[in-house]
């Protein structure tokens, strides 16, 4: 049961006086803070009245071609404005737009095409050493001196349109076209949109799974990313630096929409250089700082870390880059939450500073989101302080996926099963692992993200990816694969015999294998196939 708690420290006041749909809260930025910034990716600018202007531009173009409320558009770009543009301009007339990982194979991005059913595909021509050109061209067999595209392979696919570059199968970009539709047809469209309409899919997935396009609408990303600004720190002024893909929820909620939530600006890079972004952080004197672990450490661990100047720094995901003298009193680090792409982002909120939370607490129940947990072999609710599966049902939950029906992925009365296994203790939602990725060995189950954290306390180590290998005599036992930082040679013997200080004996890993790279699906997350199989392969048993 939720408590006027979940309310307490959220600062509503610093936030727009608008929530209802995408475009209202893209118009009241242009109006209210048009000259500041919203977006700062390496050499590039952009404020808010530009944005607004060239997604008006980009929906007149979508108009004249015949696309318009309820179609849906592939977004195969990668963070910038092109993708900013392109997204906003999809939304503010009400089509649905459907991002796709950069990270994508062409086999993937064929089945993403397919199961959405979008008409249309805004791409780019390459990004870094991927050319996505040449990779459409295959992957839709296109062979023709057309750009009105009819492929097999994609049958609902009629345009390909290019933001760089050019091919004979495909439309250019131009934001000033003649002869497209007026501004007053794209106010009129954007009028008609509405808190319930479909807003975006993302496309989303498992390690074991298949991808799955989760659908949004406009109102669940909106209740969603006003709630995180109003439990983040986010102020008028802020430069908020995060490299979160805007393919996937945390890029789009936590990021982008939770900054126009307050008129400040979002600060990114497309480069995967530490020294290069340490400039980007330095240079342009940012005060948030929100990063995924990995890199994290791979800045604070760059020779030049020691020698950077962020005085304008107020909270960050190591307190590292936060001057002594700014840091926070209590123990938690910007960015805590619980939250999955089902959800529109987090469902647990941040806690206030201070909070005497259980260990292992990942946030407070957030306000509009209901808990449950329920015995993942019984089926029944556990009272508080029991480990099982937490459901979730709200006002941000997704309206469905693609292609399923609701009853195949609701219960009768509207709760979601996350698979992730959760305790509740006085409000506070607790982790303790995820139900799929669990390890039982010898009757005992350990938790792969417990191991994960003893490993990279070690030393030398810098990332970990832990999983359940098959065993006749114990059922499974903990298999590590483990990348070396920079410079370090390790050996498997040793980081057991190291484990064994800091982890239960049937939690220490039996097999290691020292890799180069840790292998990630398109969605960026641990490829526990792959890494299973090399492991089984490759990895040495201790």
């Amino acid at each position: 049961m939720q408590t006027d708690r979940h309310y307490a420290h959220l600062a509503w006041d610093k936030l727009a006086s608008c929530d209802d749909t995408i475009p209202a809260l893209l118009a009241w930025g242009a109006d209210t803070w048009g000259t500041t910034e919203l977006l700062v990716q390496d050499e590039v600018r952009l404020t808010y009245a530009d944005a607004e202007r060239q997604s008006a531009a980009f929906a007149a173009m979508l108009l004249g071609h015949g696309i318009g409320k309820g179609a849906r558009v592939g977004v195969l770009l990668p963070n910038g404005v092109e993708f900013l543009v392109t997204w906003l301009a999809i939304v503010r007339i009400g089509a649905v737009a459907v991002p796709i990982s950069t990270l994508s194979s062409a086999a993937e991005l064929a089945r993403i095409l397919r199961s959405s059913g979008v008409s249309l595909l805004v791409a780019i021509d390459h990004f870094q050493r991927t050319r996505f050109d040449e990779r459409l061209e295959e992957t839709l067999q296109l062979a023709s001196d057309s750009n009105r595209i009819v492929s097999d392979v994609v049958p609902l696919l009629r345009s390909v349109w290019l933001w760089r570059g050019r091919a004979a199968w495909s439309v250019e970009i131009d934001l000033r076209p003649e002869g497209e539709v007026p501004d007053g047809v794209v106010l009129s469209a954007q009028a008609g949109v509405t808190p319930a309409d479909e807003a975006t899919i993302i496309y989303t997935s498992g390690s074991t799974s298949e991808p799955k396009g989760v659908r949004h609408s406009h109102g669940a990303f909106m209740r969603s990313s006003r709630r995180w600004a109003a439990s983040m720190p986010f102020q008028r002024d802020d430069r908020f630096f995060a490299n979160a893909p805007m393919f996937w929820v945390g890029g789009l909620v936590t990021g982008l929409l939770s900054v126009m939530h307050v008129g400040a600006t979002l600060v990114t890079s497309t480069s995967s250089d530490p020294a290069v972004l340490l400039d980007m952080i330095e240079g342009e004197r940012c005060t948030l700082l929100q990063l995924w672990p990995f890199l994290t450490r791979r800045l604070v661990a760059h020779e030049s870390f020691a020698t950077r100047d962020f005085p304008a720094m107020r909270a960050a995901t190591d307190l590292a880059f936060v001057p002594p003298a700014r840091r926070p009193n209590g123990p938690n680090l910007f960015g805590l939450g619980m939250g999955m792409t089902e959800t529109a982002g987090p469902h647990a909120i941040a806690m206030e500073e201070g909070d005497a939370s259980p260990e292992g607490a990942m946030g407070l129940l957030s306000p509009g989101m209901e808990h449950r947990i329920v015995d993942p072999y019984m089926g029944r609710a556990l009272p508080e302080g029991e480990h099982g599966e937490l459901f979730v049902r709200g006002d941000t939950m997704m309206l469905g996926y693609v292609g399923r029906e609701h009853a195949d992925v609701f219960t009768p009365d509207g709760w979601f099963a996350t698979g992730d296994l959760c305790s509740l203790i006085d409000d506070h939602v607790v982790f303790h692992g995820r139900a799929d990725t669990m390890i039982k060995t010898a009757g005992a189950n350990v938790s792969p993200a417990e191991v994960e954290d003893a490993l990279l306390r070690v030393g030398g180590i810098a990332e970990v990816c832990v999983i359940g290998l098959p065993d006749a005599e114990r059922g499974q036992i903990v298999g590590a694969m483990i990348v070396p930082a920079d410079g370090v040679v390790l050996d498997p013997g040793e980081i057991a015999r190291h484990a064994k200080a800091l982890l239960s004996s049937y939690k220490v890993p039996r097999r290691i294998l020292i890799a180069t790279t840790i292998p990630l699906t398109a969605t960026n997350k641990a490829d526990r196939r792959e890494v299973r199989n090399r492991l089984e392969s490759e990895g040495s048993t201790i």
